[in-house]
């Protein structure tokens, strides 16, 4: 990116995996070390690679893509809920410790957005008019 655009201005950390679907008992190591990989360790070491080519230019911005997930956990998804949660996490914590870089640190924490990744939750009708009355917006 340096390479190419002179420099780093923006990282926004969206990429994803939710490897299973069932309880504790169904998860095995292997997709709780895929998913906290994917949705957490990379974002935190994606951050650390692009700090030092922000701070040469006076700052930037980075933006973590967390879910709705992380404040009302969807039954089934549990290493993708931990995950969700955690980035929370991260975000307050880059918060503190990039403010005196001068790179600011949000986290976005969308609801159900109809694509391949979440189809099990809205294939079903009746599953996702219950998700929609648990919402302000309803939709």
């Amino acid at each position: 990116a340096v390479k190419l655009h002179g420099s780093i201005d923006i990282l926004v950390s969206n990429a994803a995996a939710s490897t299973s679907f069932g309880s504790l008992m169904d998860i095995t190591e292997e997709i709780w070390d895929k998913t906290l990989d994917i949705n957490v360790k990379a974002p935190a070491l994606m951050t650390k690679a692009v700090v030092p080519e922000m701070e040469k230019r006076g700052g930037g911005s980075l933006v973590i893509v967390a879910s709705i997930a992380a404040f009302s956990p969807s039954p089934g998804f549990l290493p993708y809920n931990v995950s969700k949660t955690a980035l929370l996490g991260l975000t307050k914590t880059l918060a503190i410790e990039l403010a005196p870089r001068n790179i600011r640190v949000n986290c976005l924490a969308p609801g159900l957005i109809k694509t391949s990744f979440s189809r099990m939750l809205w294939m079903d009708k009746e599953k996702e008019e219950r998700m929609k009355e648990t919402l302000q917006i309803r939709r």
